[in-house]
């Protein structure tokens, strides 16, 4: 169900509401969640960098900064407004509007935009903050509200970006901002720094960095398709599953099954292209064979290899031990008290 909160104003919204918060999405490989905290996108200057300003993510509960690449930035689908009359500035009145409050809310990210500890002996003036690129499925707006329900918008990339979207805050400035997005999805919004030096005209430039937002709900994306199916496909493209493209079949008769073939890489239509399985003598006291198949590792989690021995055709067939690979190469070594005159092996390749 959409979520509306009819109010005087999006400003007066935006200053009092607090709504109850079920736990945020937090998992995106990788990379630190930060779902109700204060935190702060905060310029930073490192002397001793090759680019000396630049953008990090501060959690301020902790005290401690971060890189931004690795941070999310959690925008929970508690954050979503329906847009009231007279700011169709953001878009159509009733449209969805996912917001960050420049007040405190409780149920949400608070955050801020600060440049706490730059230097003052340093540079002069106010700094600035450029929003340069937003890579993501909607449009994004910064904006501060006043007591009487104005708004001073600040970014807003529905209309392009310029550089007029931008904040500039003051040397060990702390800001808070209403930060709106008018789609749920993963953003990008890449930020790039500035500052004026003491005694200089034109502003030094800091790198580019990136900040990712997660606001939610985030929409579903099914798994890959497992390795054996993109493999079939690509050997068969448009063909339908027949006997032919099952495991344990062997299209081109060279005596390997088609999982054999996906295992090692080789073509399951050319009887010239076959595993290369081999073998050599063990280099240890006890006299053995060394065993090796080459193979795709990564397909490893479809399909697995054993090698069994036995003294006749007959059996009983006996398990080889396997021993470390080398790179993408699997090994097997067979050891011998007294070594057998006839020594039979059968490699059997099972499909996950």
């Amino acid at each position: 169900m959409q979520l509306r909160r009819a109010l005087p104003s999006l400003a007066a919204l935006l200053a009092t509401s607090v709504i109850m918060a079920s736990d945020a999405q937090s998992s995106l490989t990788n990379r630190i969640a930060f779902t109700r905290q204060h935190v702060d996108i905060r310029m930073v200057f490192r002397a001793e960098a090759e680019t000396p300003i630049t953008v990090q993510i501060r959690d301020g509960d902790r005290g401690i900064n971060y890189p931004a690449t690795n941070t999310v930035l959690v925008v929970a689908e508690q954050a979503k407004l329906a847009i009231p009359s007279g700011f169709e500035m953001f878009g159509p009145e009733g449209s969805p509007l996912w917001v960050l409050p420049q007040s405190q809310d409780p149920a949400l990210l608070f955050l801020g935009f600060s440049s706490e500890g730059f230097p003052r002996d340093l540079f002069d003036g106010r700094l600035r903050l450029q929003l340069k690129e937003v890579r993501g499925p909607g449009s994004v707006f910064l904006w501060q509200a006043d007591s009487v329900g104005g708004v001073t918008l600040r970014i807003n990339s529905k209309d392009g970006l310029d550089a007029d979207d931008r904040i500039e805050p003051l040397i060990n400035g702390h800001d808070h901002y209403n930060l709106g997005f008018t789609t749920a999805g993963l953003y990008e919004l890449v930020f790039q720094p500035s500052a004026r030096p003491l005694g200089s005209e034109t502003f030094l430039l800091g790198e580019s960095v990136p900040v990712l937002f997660a606001v939610e709900p985030l929409p579903v994306v099914p798994p890959p398709p497992p390795l054996w199916q993109i493999w079939v496909q690509a050997q068969w493209p448009g063909v339908v599953p027949t006997d032919e493209v099952q495991p344990e079949a062997d299209p081109d008769h060279d005596g390997e099954p088609n999982v054999a073939e996906f295992l090692s890489g080789t073509n399951p239509r050319d009887p010239f292209s076959r595993p290369l399985f081999k073998h050599s003598p063990g280099s240890g006291f006890v006299p053995s064979l060394v065993f090796e198949l080459p193979v795709v590792t990564e397909r490893l989690n479809e399909a697995r290899v054993d090698l069994e021995s036995a003294a006749n055709l007959m059996g009983p067939w006996t398990p080889v031990p396997s021993i470390p690979p080398i790179g993408a190469t699997l090994r097997w070594e067979d050891s011998f008290a007294t070594p057998p005159n006839t020594r039979f092996y059968r490699r059997r390749t099972t499909k996950l």
